[in-house]
């Protein structure tokens, strides 16, 4: 009940994501999503703080106090084209403004401030994490392979780049001059990649596996909702077939009991009146009825197990 507060973040953050099919490319875009809604928060807190610089005429405000603003209209153009489900070109739109806008734009119109020295280099690895998390290796690979690829040789020629537009003042040579520099650059570059990479695998191969569990167990519940519905249809059938039974049983049963009853009292009858007649001959045609009534008993008996033989069989 406490969780449904935020069903409207959890829309939000599947939003061009095909829940039924959930797949690699998916929790990119899941993941994309996170960052479309999370970055504006992020830079709408940096533009509260910093309110101050915005309260100037327009005409004073620089380009860069432009760019937290624009990133912010970047991110939700991205989250609006992954709910029409254009989610490559929003991957790819947000890969490519990141670096244009917070690195390119403002080394070239800044002249290379002194602090990019250390934010460009830094900001192109977070980029190539962004890439990792965004774009699918196993299913994007060409898309993936252009943009590492692409921010790798960023990387490489990052101090070219700050070279290049910077101003000769303002250059921190020790820091330019240095060729552990690059070498350093490349080093954490590898080093967050390979992090991101393994941490990426073993939430894929885990998030894989709770799929294929829950896969599994909706299986085996379909599977034993047959089951049972198949139970109980054979125990009714049983049931019903056990009540049809039991009520020819006692049918024949109170038939038979009428059959039984004419022998039995013939032959009690004729027992009494061996008990009374001494003349020999009357006693001998008592005998003969008596082993008549017997024989006709005896019969009676093995018809009503004939019967009760055939019911159990059925």
């Amino acid at each position: 009940m406490r969780y449904k507060r935020f069903n409207w973040l959890v829309k939000l953050i599947s939003l061009g994501v095909n829940i039924e099919s959930e797949n690699d490319i998916g929790r990119r875009i899941s993941f994309s999503n996170i960052v479309f809604i999370t970055l504006p928060v992020v830079y709408l807190i940096f533009m509260v703080v910093d309110f101050q610089s915005y309260l100037v005429p327009i005409p004073s405000l620089r380009f860069d106090q432009f760019i937290v603003p624009i990133v912010i209209v970047v991110c939700v153009l991205c989250l609006w084209s992954n709910k029409i489900e254009k989610t490559t070109i929003s991957r790819i739109l947000f890969l490519v403004a990141w670096p244009l806008l917070l690195h390119l734009i403002p080394i070239m119109l800044l002249h290379s401030p002194p602090d990019y020295y250390l934010a460009f280099p830094m900001g192109i690895i977070f980029h190539s994490v962004l890439i990792q998390l965004m774009i699918s290796q196993s299913e994007e690979p060409i898309l993936f392979w252009v943009c590492i690829v692409l921010n790798l040789l960023t990387l490489i020629f990052a101090l070219d780049i700050l070279l290049n537009f910077a101003d000769e003042k303002r250059i921190p040579t020790v820091l330019a001059s240095d060729p552990y520099f690059l070498l350093d650059s490349i080093l954490y570059w590898l080093l967050f990649n390979l992090i991101a990479f393994y941490m990426i695998l073993s939430v894929g191969k885990y998030i894989e596996k709770v799929n294929t569990s829950y896969t599994l167990i909706e299986k085996q519940k379909e599977e034993l909702n047959i089951l049972n519905k198949s139970l109980e249809s054979i125990v009714t059938l049983r049931t019903q077939k056990l009540e049809e039974q039991n009520k020819k049983l006692l049918d024949h049963a109170f038939y038979n009991a009428h059959l039984l009853r004419g022998p039995f009292c013939r032959i009690q009858g004729l027992i009494q009146l061996q008990q009374i007649i001494t003349d020999k001959t009357e006693i001998g045609d008592i005998a003969k009825k008596l082993e008549y009534s017997i024989e006709e008993l005896e019969t009676r008996i093995k018809e009503i197990q004939q019967i009760v033989d055939i019911e159990e069989r059925d």
